[in-house]
């Protein structure tokens, strides 16, 4: 019995020591797999100082908006600390700590000098030039980009170098554009051009062909919907719409739609011209159609065919104005107003006088010249119908120096001048001689000098001596009565 309980008290103790390594082994394993501490405790790193954060971020912004940064996008900077992120399956690796700031006393306000010039370069002149025009604010385009253009202009707002100063000007182009100003806009692309270097040279002369042909579709537009065809107006679209055209052809020589419309305009051109002109001739508005026809005939780009008619318009445009003011003079002297008359064809006489011979062929310069006799011939006679012989002899003489070679009009001025001669040397001679028998013979005597002055005068201007035979017989007679030798 005592055997017995001898076995059983060391198979119970044996029990309890399996037992209680058992439970040994079951808190190893949970203090492995849940550790209620760890071994490694990662330190945290202290956040920048705020005035350090901050111009940080100023920076990173500009920067930005210059460039694109060369991080991939999922890289996170330090501004994204706070964010939580998906814990790794695998073990956390310890982080070095940030260097601390010292809090002694403020920064002072000067930039560090490493971010000067990324903060310079951040916004150009083109950029905020660009901008303003986004914000449709083009007079503030222009005035900005100017003054950073200017000769004077300071040298941190200058353009850095051409091809920033092309760029510039071609935001100008579009300000201008926007203000409806298009020379404004060619003068400003051109400036590019100049200005540009010669490989970038090519797309401001692309973005000036491209202005011209715009510019040009809406002149000619224009000159085909909302102007009359015999309108001065639609001459004058036309004409700056080539102007435009052959300005985008300089620029862009092989461009076949600028060459298209260019053809186009020349055949509308033309033909509005000659519209305009008869237009202008119908409503005796000569000098305009002479302006006009004188704009034609210089154009390099005229056709000959074009050219004669427009000679001949221009040709006829003086004879029609001398037609007109000797129309004009015969109204004045059939209303008894022959001051009027004898200036309206000195007034016709002068404008013959400025005409070239190249201007006006001898077909038309014999028409204009028959015209201006009949209207000088016409005057006299009806003076010495008058009687007024003096006031006759001016208009006869004029008369006389158009007639020409023409036997009919020769023969009839001259036996007007004769008479007229004639009647005033009788006049002249029977004031003299009252004056004479007054008692005042030295004013005789002086009447009958101007007198016979007067009558050998009239030998150079084209009467010959046996013509005033009669009028130079009866001064001497008047001569020999006052007692003056001549």
């Amino acid at each position: 019995m005592s055997g017995n309980a001898r076995v059983l008290t060391e198979e119970a103790l044996i029990f309890v020591v399996a037992l209680g390594a058992l439970g040994l082994v079951v808190l190893g394993t949970l203090e492995l797999l849940w550790p209620s501490k760890p071994r490694h405790p990662v330190r945290r790193s202290t956040p920048p100082a705020p005035a350090v954060a901050s111009a940080s971020r100023r920076v990173d912004a500009a920067a930005e908006r210059r460039w694109r940064s060369n991080r991939p996008r999922h890289a996170a900077s330090a501004h994204d600390s706070h964010v939580r992120r998906p814990q790794s399956t695998e073990p956390s690796r310890p982080v070095p700590p940030f260097k601390r700031v010292p809090r002694a006393r403020p920064p002072q306000p000067v930039e560090p000098a490493p971010l000067e010039p990324v903060a310079a370069r951040a916004v150009s002149i083109v950029d905020r030039c660009f901008t303003l025009y986004q914000e449709h604010r083009y007079a503030d385009v222009v005035t900005v980009a100017t003054a950073a253009l200017a000769d004077d202009a300071p040298a941190a707002r200058r353009p850095a170098d051409g091809k920033e100063a092309a760029a510039l000007w071609s935001v100008v182009a579009l300000a201008q554009q926007g203000l409806g100003d298009q020379a404004g806009a060619r003068a400003a692309l051109e400036a590019a051009i100049a200005t540009a270097p010669e490989t970038d040279r090519v797309t401001y002369q692309r973005q000036l062909a491209t202005l011209a042909l715009g510019v040009a579709q809406d002149l000619i537009a224009s000159a085909g919907a909302h102007v009359a065809p015999d309108s001065e107006n639609r001459v004058s679209a036309l004409r700056e719409a080539l102007a435009w055209l052959e300005g985008g052809r300089a620029a862009a020589p092989g461009d076949a739609a600028l060459r298209e419309l260019a053809t186009t305009a020349e055949t509308l051109l033309w033909p509005a011209y000659e519209q305009v002109v008869m237009a202008l001739v119908q409503r005796q508005e000569f000098n305009a159609a002479r302006r006009l026809l004188r704009e034609a005939l210089e154009h390099e780009r005229l056709p000959s065919a074009r050219a004669e008619t427009f000679r001949e318009l221009f040709s006829g445009t003086f004879a029609g104005e001398i037609g007109q003011l000797t129309a004009q003079a015969i109204r004045s002297m059939q209303d008894a107003r022959e001051t009027e008359a004898l200036g309206a064809l000195e007034r016709a006489e002068r404008l013959l006088q400025t005409v070239h011979d190249e201007a006006l062929p001898p077909k038309r310069r014999e028409e204009v010249d028959r015209r201006l006799w009949w209207g000088y011939n016409k005057l006299g006679l009806r003076r010495v119908e008058g009687g007024a012989f003096e006031e006759a002899l001016d208009p006869l003489l004029r008369a006389l120096r158009l007639a020409g070679t023409a036997p009919d009009r020769q023969s009839e001025t001259r036996a007007a001048l004769v008479q007229a001669f004639e009647g005033w040397t009788e006049a002249s001679a029977l004031a003299i001689r009252e004056v004479a028998d007054a008692g005042d013979r030295e004013a005789a005597i002086v009447h009958s000098d101007k007198l016979w002055t007067r009558l050998s005068t009239a030998l150079e201007e084209g009467l010959s001596e046996r013509e005033l035979a009669g009028a130079f017989t009866r001064v001497r007679r008047l001569f020999e009565e006052i007692g003056r030798e001549r």
